[in-house]
């Protein structure tokens, strides 16, 4: 496990006195539904998850965005503004002894005002606690979950395969897997999904969940796989629907896979998006504006010799990110140092699941967090 020394610490509360951030104490055990439905698939199937003494799953914390926003509910309006300093051990399951308890330290940030300098100021703050701690600049890798996602809508994608395109997004093997399917057609498995059409046909959502519910009761489970009775019942629905689909259009999959290819520097990757959407007719709209804007004071920003790398495949693989989202890396690194991203719809779905203060009725509020791997560092800082 990380130690996390006292000039770590020093260096970590100049860092949070800089952003203006308010340092959180967050507890460790947590509901685990909370975490199971919205943090992905690398990070789910890792968490340490165990039943309390009324039998319900509790999970130690294996991140921070998810309890920054619990806090963040429990304390006040959902739509007011709020930075936030989180460090201390999270822990996930990892492979080869390698130990599951490590520390992370990051900031989480609420404005609804948004903009492109909120994204900036992230990053900026991401990339200073980065060379403070370590005294070297990072690289950077950018992407952007609202890019693609306005491409896929505007390409008029079958709505089931959207949702687990945009599942996928971060993942490039598994997106071309998945682009191959859809030119085929149907599900994975034609005929047992086919009997599953018929099963579901005309039933609405709630009654699918009503019967999976009761299906995991007399099998005496409350989840399959590390899946909640949400997400198992969604990817029931998803199944019947797929195997009702035909392949689909050649062109259109092609459009696809050549924007998943695009990548370059800052300027490079501007110029590459800017030609691509005007080849394709403005496919990319509003989103394509957003993001020259953020990138634009990004580089206002950050110091002025930081590489920054575009990447139209690169996403973080947490199912609450919902746009612009980011890495730090040093050469040679495999791992990244640094991460995060905007989640602008994830304090409306917890006010809604936790019963929390949701005292507004906006469907989202911005919303963009970053975490470093202590772990991961070789700092001055971690020998005091």
């Amino acid at each position: 496990m990380t130690l996390l020394t006292d000039g770590m610490r020093e260096a970590l509360s100049r860092q949070f006195d800089a952003a203006g951030a308010t340092a959180i104490d967050l507890p460790i055990l947590y509901h685990a539904d909370l975490f199971l439905d919205l943090v992905g698939e690398d990070i789910r199937r890792r968490l340490y998850v165990a039943p309390d003494a009324n039998g319900e799953k509790m999970a130690l914390r294996p991140e921070f965005t998810i309890p920054a926003c619990l806090h963040h509910l429990g304390t006040g309006a959902m739509d007011r503004a709020a930075s936030y300093a989180c460090i201390g051990p999270v822990f996930r399951q990892r492979p080869d002894g390698v130990p599951g308890e490590f520390y992370q330290a990051g900031i989480e940030t609420i404005d609804p005002d948004g903009g492109a300098g909120f994204d900036a100021d992230s990053i900026a703050r991401a990339l200073a606690m980065v060379s403070d701690l370590s005294g070297s600049l990072p690289i950077v890798t950018v992407g952007d979950n609202a890019l693609f996602s306005a491409l896929l809508t505007a390409l008029g994608t079958p709505t089931v395969w959207q949702r687990r395109l945009e599942g996928a997004f971060g993942d490039r093997k598994v997106l071309d897997r998945m682009l191959e399917r859809l030119e085929k057609g149907g599900a994975d498995n034609p005929d047992a999904s086919a009997g599953l059409a018929r099963i579901l046909d005309g039933k609405a959502g709630t009654d699918v969940r009503e019967a999976v519910e009761e299906m995991l009761d007399i099998a005496g489970l409350a989840a399959i796989g590390g899946r909640s009775v949400g997400d198992i019942a969604e990817r029931y629905m998803e199944k019947a629907e797929l195997a009702a689909n035909a392949g689909w259009d050649s062109e259109k999959l092609a459009i696809i896979a050549r924007y998943l290819d695009l990548e370059g520097s800052a300027a490079d990757s501007l110029v590459q998006l800017a030609a691509f959407d005007e080849e394709q007719g403005g496919i990319l709209g509003d989103a394509l504006k957003a993001f020259a804007e953020r990138m634009d004071a990004i580089l206002k920003a950050v110091p002025e010799e930081t590489d920054i790398q575009f990447k139209a495949d690169f996403g973080r693989r947490l199912d609450y990110y919902s746009g612009f989202n980011f890495e730090l890396h040093f050469e040679g690194q495999d791992k990244p140092v640094a991460g995060g991203g905007r989640y602008d719809r994830l304090l409306g779905i917890l006010s809604k699941r936790a019963n929390l203060n949701a005292a507004s009725d906006a469907a989202a509020v911005p919303a963009i967090g970053f975490v470093v791997w202590l772990d991961r560092l070789e700092t001055d800082a971690a020998k005091v």
